[in-house]
């Protein structure tokens, strides 16, 4: 039932949203934005059923923007969650999803791990061409772990023009950011080059140290009439220091942790005839991990060193053809191969001495899977999504899903979209199968969701005035639960044991009401809570309670001036409301609420030449200029005021 206060809050959105001013998103009313992330072929974004934000690289750097996680604070329904400092475990809730219900991409090839999470603290800005935000649910055509949506990265592919810059700039808590970019063509085709340092203190006087390096490439090898390929690379290294226990409080003084990952992605396609095409895409992504500490154990007089290791890998191909029908429609059908690896072991020993392995874990598992989508036009005024597919993996259930859209002209300026859409989420590995401290529960049926969404899109002035709203209803079963066990061992396992909603109200207006201003503002109401409770589940969860570190409100404002050549400034406001949270610092742990916040920040640049073939800018970016206190996950401290200065040299070669 649609209550009062949310057709209150529609209300307002048509009504006062002419009011409020931009940023660098495109929404779904854009016919010129093209989109390639929400169908298996490119569309304009304003005819799909799906709600889509285009966040652009160059508009985010333009900003100051180096992480990821910034940008996508700005994307209605998008919930980032940091764990204290620069560095510190980042999630995503998407639509008051789970955070591991978003598939993340970076140019075609998957990286969530194999439970479904990502950790975003490591992602950043540098060399991304763009990031496409596809909203509602993708497994029809991305498999598992697209719940309630997607985000996928695309690497900059190249220029006519071979240009060249480097920047650097540094600031509060020590901060300090190299990056060097590369775009051009060769005689094998466009390129982009791109490598990154960043580095910081971090907000704890101690321990709590941050580096980033960053390499990315991208190498388009062929481009013409009869087809295209493309290959792009992606590698990070990261060392975050925390000092930080389980509870926020920072108690020690050498525990740190090491990431290397690498992404590499081939996109090729051959057109066969006029009306057919087919497509390869091949991809692996590689991510090894290391924490260290030494410390007194409970119960022991010296301290012991301890170390943990993991690697595991995403390898995937996938195959299909595209039909171009003389009936103004488009049918592909394709197929995919994914093989998941993970392996971890523990170890402990005296300082000074070898260490001993403690334990090990050791899986691997493949899918294959078969799909088709179906695009038309039943009119000029009038399109639809027909699509489906059957995932078959090695360690569950054959799972099927499907998606079924429309798009309408009601209206010469305003459109309707509709869809209804169902998804899957994988049991990870360890809750299949037996570890130290579980059994295994290999009966584990997938998460599964279903969801139903119905949007407006205006298009009255679209030079000067964009708006859409949109409601969504998601529905989420079979959520996987950790079950404590009993004796002699006390091992614990994993059950399907809780169900859940969120349902919710998005709406985002775009406005360029002079010469060079423009402006975003959107708002999110979400009610993520927990609807059932397997009579099994001894948790704390009840019907009826909140899914925590999501809020019920939340919203962006962003407004910008730009001149050709010359001056820009921005400034960002950021609005996340109440949430529910656990106090780990207890026990049983109670529930706790986080305080509202509102978090602004402002940038600058300005060019000290001229940039016909290239030049010199300065720039400048505070985040939090009103040096707010606000936390996102209960007792773990956040930044404070951040100044950041800096400059940038470029040129044409």
């Amino acid at each position: 039932m649609i209550s009062k206060s949310h057709l209150v809050f529609l209300a307002a959105v048509l009504l006062v949203a002419s009011s409020r001013a931009f940023a660098q998103a495109k929404d779904t009313v854009q016919l010129g934005t093209v989109v390639v992330s929400a169908t298996k072929v490119p569309k304009p974004a304003a005819t799909l059923s799906q709600a889509v934000t285009v966040l652009l690289g160059d508009d985010l750097r333009a900003r100051g923007i180096t992480r990821v996680t910034d940008a996508l604070r700005e994307v209605p329904g998008a919930a980032m969650v940091q764990t204290g400092s620069f560095g510190g475990i980042t999630s995503l809730f998407l639509r008051g999803g789970e955070s591991r219900y978003t598939k993340v991409l970076i140019d075609g090839v998957p990286v969530n791990a194999p439970v479904g999470s990502f950790d975003f603290s490591h992602l950043t800005t540098d060399n991304i061409d763009r990031i496409e935000i596809v909203r509602g649910p993708a497994s029809v055509l991305y498999g598992a772990d697209a719940v309630t949506g997607i985000v996928q990265i695309f690497t900059r592919q190249g220029s006519e023009q071979n240009r060249a810059s480097l920047g650097v700039r540094g600031g509060t808590y020590h901060s300090l950011d190299f990056d060097g970019d590369a775009v051009g063509s060769s005689p094998l085709g466009g390129f982009s080059l791109g490598a990154a340092h960043h580095s910081t203190n971090g907000i704890i006087p101690f321990n709590n140290e941050y580096r980033n390096g960053t390499l990315s490439s991208a190498l388009t090898l062929a481009q013409g009439a009869s087809g295209d390929a493309k290959v792009s690379a992606r590698y990070t290294t990261a060392e975050f220091h925390f000092p930080t226990d389980f509870t926020g409080q920072p108690v020690d003084t050498n525990s740190y942790r090491v990431q290397h990952r690498l992404t590499v992605g081939l996109d090729a396609g051959r057109n066969l005839t006029p009306n057919v095409q087919a497509r390869l895409l091949a991809g692996n992504n590689d991510v090894w991990d290391l924490s260290e500490d030494i410390a007194v154990p409970f119960g022991a007089t010296a301290p012991q060193h301890s170390a943990s290791r993991s690697r595991g890998y995403r390898r995937d191909v996938e195959g299909r053809f595209v039909f171009f029908l003389p009936t103004d429609a488009t049918v592909t059908v394709g197929g995919t191969y994914e093989k998941e690896h993970e392996n971890s072991s523990n170890a402990s020993g005296n300082v000074g001495a070898p260490t001993t392995e403690t334990d090990s874990f050791d899986a691997s598992r493949h899918n294959v899977a078969y799909y088709s989508e179906l695009l038309g036009n039943l009119t000029d005024r009038l399109s639809y999504t027909v699509a489906g597919r059957v995932d078959d993996n090695s360690d569950y259930r054959r799972f099927a899903t499907y998606r079924l859209g429309l798009n309408a002209v009601v209206i010469p300026a305003l459109r309707i979209r509709a869809s209804l859409s169902t998804a899957f989420n994988a049991p990870a590995f360890n809750e299949l199968r037996p570890t130290l401290f579980t059994v295994g529960s290999p009966d584990l049926r997938p998460e599964k969701s279903r969801s139903a969404e119905i949007g407006l899109a205006t298009n009255f002035h679209p030079e000067l005035f964009r708006l859409s709203a949109g409601y969504f209803n998601q529905r989420f079963s079979d959520l996987i639960q950790f079950v404590n066990g009993g004796p002699p061992n006390f091992l614990g396992s994993f059950a399907n044991l809780t169900g859940a909603t969120s349902n919710g109200f998005e709406g985002e207006l775009e406005v360029t009401p002079v010469r060079n201003w423009r402006g975003t503002a959107s708002y999110t109401i979400v009610n993520p809570h927990v609807t059932q409770v397997d009579p099994g589940y001894e948790g704390s969860d009840r019907a009826g309670d909140e899914l925590i570190r999501r809020p019920t409100h939340s919203g962006s404002f962003v407004l910008s001036y730009s001149r050709p050549r010359g001056v820009s400034v921005g400034a960002a406001l950021n609005y996340v409301g109440k949430r529910p949270d656990t106090d780990f610092s207890q026990f049983p742990s109670p529930r706790v609420t986080l305080a509202a916040y509102t978090k602004t920040d402002v940038s600058a640049e300005y060019p000290l030449t001229g940039r016909k073939y290239g030049g010199l800018t300065v720039n400048a970016r505070v985040d939090n200029i009103f040096d707010k206190r606000y936390q996102e996950v209960f007792n773990f401290a956040t930044p404070r005021r951040t100044i950041l200065i800096g400059g940038r040299a470029s040129t044409r070669f």
